[in-house]
């Protein structure tokens, strides 16, 4: 796997283009872009995430019925997200109690003379909207509620924080005062083992506390790790449209939407494997 400097450099190899030509930062924006492009057309699994609302934030969230509206929940929409799956009702038993199946445009939403024949939902902004609200169905006894999704990754260069917690993990990598990225940790050994502590009062409270430097490893990333082709080929077309050069532009362009095509592909055959499969089917004008 090519870490984010690597990836830099096969770009420049590829295009055959010294520094004063395309400079890193270029190459960088490039790569960014054809990521960027890329979450817009793929819908594989690697982009799939789950993140799960508990019940203190939605009881705090939901606010009852009134004459013209039923209750409502409203949640903060994660800032990866791409596209909606699925938002589900859950028990203790991570049991379905209820999915929210209609999407309403917020205009139908707010308007009280809709007519919906279940649980139905609607954004604004970043603000996800749910009705009726959460505990309100007759159905179980819900105890949370699950938000399915594809998501963006984290950016190509992304490192981790230093951190005690990221020293247990083995995400960081020992350096020196000064780096980029360097920050310290305080290391005590006691009985053979060293124990990483984020303040040095924390760790002379053990013991004899030593000061380190470490910077935080990449953070990994399934494009670049797993399908650097879709970002080279994404980030040659971007870096030959900065250069002007259209032909170029065309031919890479070309190959990357056809990895694109190939990754959606892949996944849906596998998907579609291992039984008979039921879809159901939603306008996507609304989302």
């Amino acid at each position: 796997m090519r870490t984010h400097a690597q990836l830099i450099s096969l770009v420049r190899e590829w295009s055959n283009r010294d520094t004063e030509v395309l400079s890193d930062d270029i190459i960088k924006d490039c790569l960014r872009y054809a990521a960027d492009k890329a979450y817009r057309f793929l819908r594989i699994s690697p982009l799939e995430a789950t993140v799960t609302y508990n019940s203190t934030a939605l009881l705090a969230a939901t606010t009852a019925s009134t004459t013209y509206n039923d209750s409502k929940t409203e949640l903060k929409i994660p800032s990866d997200l791409i596209e909606f799956i699925q938002i589900r009702e859950v028990d203790s038993s991570n049991n379905t109690t209820r999915v929210f199946n209609e999407k309403l445009d917020l205009r139908s939403y707010n308007d009280y003379n809709t007519t919906t024949t279940s649980s139905y939902w609607s954004r604004q902004g970043t603000t996800l909207l749910l009705s009726p609200g959460f505990q309100t169905t007759a159905i179980g006894s819900p105890v949370a509620i699950e938000l399915h999704y594809y998501k963006r990754l984290p950016a190509l260069d992304a490192t981790y924080n230093v951190s005690a917690a990221n020293y247990a993990a083995g995400l960081l990598t020992q350096s020196t005062q000064g780096t980029t990225g360097a920050s310290p940790l305080y290391l005590v050994t006691l009985g053979g083992v060293t124990t990483a502590y984020d303040t040095l009062a924390a760790a002379q409270a053990v013991g004899t506390a030593s000061t380190v430097y470490f910077v935080g490893n990449e953070v990994a990333n399934w494009l670049r790790d797993e399908n650097e082709r879709v970002l080279l080929m994404g980030a040659l077309a971007e870096a030959f449209s900065f250069l002007q050069e259209d032909d170029q532009v065309q031919k890479y362009a070309a190959m990357f939407k056809a990895e694109l095509a190939e990754l959606n592909d892949e996944d849906k055959k596998r998907n579609a494997r291992g039984g008979n499969v039921q879809i159901s089917y939603s306008a996507g004008g609304l989302i």
